[in-house]
């Protein structure tokens, strides 16, 4: 179950303002409105003055950096990556355009090419935490545990209070069912930051396999007051529902997961619990042989 992916998207903060000269002034003008309206989200309006730096200046390299944060806001990747790929071109030492290129591909699922992106920054991000939790995630998605699991704890040393870190540190041990280790990485990130909801879902998760139900369902109301709508936490709510006897409250839980994503596997698995709880084994079958499917 990688579900890291979904949850760990990083995005670096715009580069703001290139030195111009007296003729650049109005595309550095424009620059400056494109990036407040990305602080304020508002990504179409921000492309558009992007658009118009770069109508005043096609070689100002940070509005091609910008423009591609923007177009990666509202999920057009390829345009993202045109745009960190021109900003390269004219700056070839813009580290930060590599660093978002890189991660616009690992969001398109270009594993090789981000990690290629990854290790050109090597050398200028050497000091910086949030790179190495990004270099990991991706060796994560790579199946190079170790690697990714040498990059969280080189970005632990660097930040001892990156909350990332030791949630996607911990998320290697979850997945290796050492949940001892697990939960104590789960624990130090939520100290660090309450609303690390991954870490939040994956503990409740832990003390549900603990049978420590009452406290699980607790922790996973915590994850959900921060996603209210991610299909993985809703499905873990259902399990522990299921397990405190809460059936058709579970079952509607589980449903809706299944209506957010339908590839869950351990969804459908839960479905089955339900109906075999209920005493409904054909139905209870067909849940469990379609997760067999998905898995």
């Amino acid at each position: 179950m990688k579900i890291i992916k979904y949850l760990l998207i990083f995005s670096i903060t715009p580069l703001l303002f290139s030195c111009g000269t007296d003729k650049k002034e109005e595309s550095i003008k424009f620059f400056k409105r494109g990036n407040q309206k990305y602080k304020e989200k508002e990504y179409l309006d921000a492309i558009h003055w992007f658009d118009e730096s770069l109508i005043q200046n096609p070689k100002f390299a940070d509005s091609y950096n910008n423009r591609g944060l923007a177009y990666q806001k509202i999920e057009k990747l390829d345009e993202a990556i045109k745009d960190f790929d021109k900003a390269i071109e004219l700056d070839k030492k813009y580290w930060e355009a590599y660093y978002n290129r890189a991660e616009a591909l690992f969001l398109k699922g270009d594993l090789k090419n981000a990690m290629s992106d990854y290790d050109k920054l090597a050398v200028p991000f050497k000091d910086s935490s949030f790179y190495y939790v990004s270099r990991g995630n991706i060796k994560v998605q790579m199946d190079n545990s170790s690697g990714a699991t040498a990059d969280y704890e080189k970005a632990i040393l660097l930040n001892p209070k990156n909350a990332e870190a030791y949630t996607n540190h911990g998320f290697i041990y979850f997945e290796n069912k050492e949940y001892i280790l697990a939960k104590k990485d789960f624990e130090k990130a939520i100290s660090i930051n309450p609303k690390q909801d991954f870490a939040l879902n994956n503990l409740a998760v832990i003390l549900n396999e603990e049978k420590k139900f009452d406290e699980a369902l607790k922790i996973v109301n915590l994850a959900l007051s921060i996603q209210p709508t991610q299909p993985f936490y809703l499905n873990n709510k259902g399990l522990i529902l299921l397990n405190l006897g809460k059936l058709e409250e579970a079952r509607e839980l589980i449903e809706r997961s299944i209506r957010l994503n339908d590839k869950n596997a351990l969804a459908y698995q839960n479905l089955g619990l339900y109906f075999q709880k209920k005493g409904d084994n054909l139905k209870a079958k067909e849940n469990f042989d379609l997760a067999k499917t998905l898995l």
